[in-house]
This record gives structure tokens, sequence and C-alpha cells, in this order.
């Protein structure tokens, strides 16, 4: 798959792939690609487990040596060049700081291999401090620290030797969910302050979409879709990618007219879509979000009479589960709490109510298998 940089970055990417593959024997885990990530972007890598982007990472890094292709970071051609020697740093899950230094000197360990003079070792190692919030705690050790100011300890040790691009693999996976939440905030702070290219390698959608100015998706080692967080929640380019970013109400479905605003789907009939020009009539996939379902206990002109089979309370929204006809499909829709109606409200396990949705919200995907990775 090839993917230009964004039009408003430099001529002359931070990182550019150039038809990299990988294999491992006979195991093809990483197919034929064109990448460009451009300077000061933060970029996300997206897949399920075993899709190929930590191995894809690996390669940009040089622990891994592609099978086929190039690797330019800054317009150099890095193939051959050693990971000590390429203008990167890594941030891990593990965090890797050694229990034995303090803050201060676990963020000035690189600094001092490379001969830093002491006057520039020190302000620079304040400043990465004082970047992730930390300028108090120099002289602790690691085992006096919570998880994310250890996370945050080893941020600064990433960024404190100036890098043209930093690498983060599942750096976030050790914290609890409120914790990583607020990680996501203060990782994107930082990247924008800086102004170093970061790739994030993930498996976690809303990290991606929170953090990201652009997402690859991948899957069984292709590259499926890279665009940025809106496009490719709103305008996803297959199945995969529909049901893999956020939920989605998948339907197999049928186009009788590429000009007409619906498509028909089997145990639901004629319902609103929009179709990409020059659609030809034929199978597709209906994707449609839950927040965009809209669920009423009375009647509507249009709507489509369901049952609800089940409701689960999230606080803030309550998602309700719909069965449209005796064999018909499910849909799942999101209702915020705070909008719930009495009259919904007061309808019980079983009872009726009617489902519509917008036209745009109706989202006409490819029905083929292309999309979802060989």
């Amino acid at each position: 798959m090839t993917q230009p940089a964004p039009a408003s970055s430099p001529e002359r990417p931070a990182v550019r792939l150039r038809g990299i593959t990988k294999s491992f024997g006979d195991n093809l885990v990483v197919e034929p690609l064109d990448l460009e990530i451009g300077r000061n972007e933060f970029f996300s890598i997206l897949g399920p487990s075993g899709c190929g982007k930590t191995t894809l990472m690996r390669m940009i890094t040089g622990f891994e040596a592609p099978t086929a292709g190039s690797i330019e970071l800054d317009g150099a051609v890095v193939d051959r060049v050693p990971t000590r020697q390429r203008d990167l740093n890594m941030l891990f899950q593990s965090y890797a700081l050694f229990p034995h230094l303090t803050v201060y000197e676990n963020v000035a360990f690189e600094l001092r291999v490379r001969r830093t003079p002491k006057a520039e070792l020190d302000r620079r190692v304040r400043e990465a401090l004082e970047l992730v919030r930390l300028g108090d705690f120099a002289k602790r050790k690691p085992a006096e620290l919570s998880g994310g100011q250890r996370q945050r300890v080893a941020l600064a040790r990433a960024v404190v030797g100036r890098p043209a691009v930093v690498l983060l693999d599942e750096p976030l996976g050790a914290l609890d969910q409120k914790l990583r939440k607020e990680m996501q905030f203060e990782l994107k702070r930082l990247q924008r302050e800086v102004g170093i290219t970061f790739i994030y390698v993930t498996h976690d959608q809303e990290e991606a979409l929170t953090m990201s100015d652009r997402i690859a998706v991948m899957n069984r080692g292709r590259v499926l879709q890279v665009a940025s967080p809106t496009e490719i929640y709103d305008a996803p380019a297959s199945r995969f990618v529909a049901s893999f970013i956020g939920s989605c109400n998948l339907f197999d479905a049928a186009v009788v007219d590429g000009s007409a605003r619906q498509v028909v789907v089997p145990g639901l009939g004629p319902v609103p879509a929009v179709a990409p020009e020059r659609t030809s009539a034929g199978p597709v996939v209906l994707a449609v979000r839950p927040e965009r379902v809209s669920l009423s206990a009375t009647e509507i002109p249009g709507g489509i009479e369901g049952l609800v089979t089940e409701r689960v309370f999230l606080g803030d929204e309550w998602i309700y589960r719909v069965r449209t006809a005796i064999d018909g499909p499910v849909l799942s829709a999101r209702v915020p709490s705070g909008d719930l109606t009495t009259a919904l409200a007061g309808v019980p396990d079983g009872g009726p109510v009617w489902i519509s949705w917008p036209d745009a919200a109706g989202l006409v995907l490819p029905a083929d298998a292309e999309g979802e990775g060989a």
C-alpha cells in the first residue's frame, strides 16, 4: 500500500519506507508497503496482536533487517546502519530504568555515554525533567516512584538526546486505566513541545485516536488504511477497519441502484446509506456506528421496528441491543444517559422500539475480503 506524507509536511519526511517487506522463512509477516512519516508528526501503527506492527517498528530501529526494500531516515538510507548510529530512540512498556541510579542519572546516562560537556548535560537533563514535570524528583530512585512517574522518566530519557524520531512500543500497557488516559494527553503535549517525530505502536484504538496526527491500521502483515483519526473513524476503508476502530454495526447488504441513497439488508429491507460514487449494484457491507443510531419508544415514519434484547448501563451512557425481526440482525445503539427519555427508559426488556439513523451514518463498504488482510 502506498501512502504519501501529509501535504503540510516538509518535502523530505522524517521516515520513508520503500517497498519494505519481511519474511521469516516461508512466513511473510509484513507485505510490501511504501510509507512516509512526516517531521514532528505523531504517527501511530495500530493493529491486533501478531499483525506485524512490532516487526515494522523493529525494522525502522534496525533490530530487524528487511527482507526487501529500503528505509530512509531524514533522507538517508539506513538499511546497513546499526541501531546505535541511527538518529532515533525507543521507549518500551518495561521502561528499562536502572534501579541503582537516581532519576537524574537515568536521564543523563545517554549523554554521559556521548561525553556531553557537564554544563550542557546538566542543562538538558533538567530541561527534560521539567518537560515531564519531574523537576523535583531528580534525586529519587525508580523504586520510589509511581508507575506513571517511572514512565515519564523513561520518556525524558528518550527525548533528552534530541533524536529525530522516538519509537514507542506499547509504553502505557503497564498502567491502570485512569493513569493511561492521563498519560495519553501528557504524551501528546510533550510531543508537541519537543517537536520530535513520534512513532507509536499499539493495539489500543483509544490511544491511537486520542494522540495521533495519522494512524496506519494493520492486519495480517498489511497496512489497510493510513489517515487521520477522524477519517479512520468516519470513513473506514474496509470492514476490518470499521470493526477494529470503535464498535460498529456491520451488515451484509446489497446495492440495488448505485445512485440510490439506500441499500437492502436482509431482515431490515431498504435502509438509508451513502454509497461511494460509481458503486455498482451488488453485494456490499453496511456500517453504522452505534452512537448514530436513534431509538424511539413510539413509532416513527420510516423507522425499523425491533425488540430490546439487552441494555447495559455504563454511567455516561446506555448500550441497547435491539433485534429487528424473529431471525433478523441485532443492532447496538448508544444512548447518553442524560438524554434517555422517560418513555425509552420505561420500555421493558423484550419491549418494542423503533430504530433510525441519518442517511450519512450508513457507510457502504466493499463486500470482498480485500481489506481484511491475506
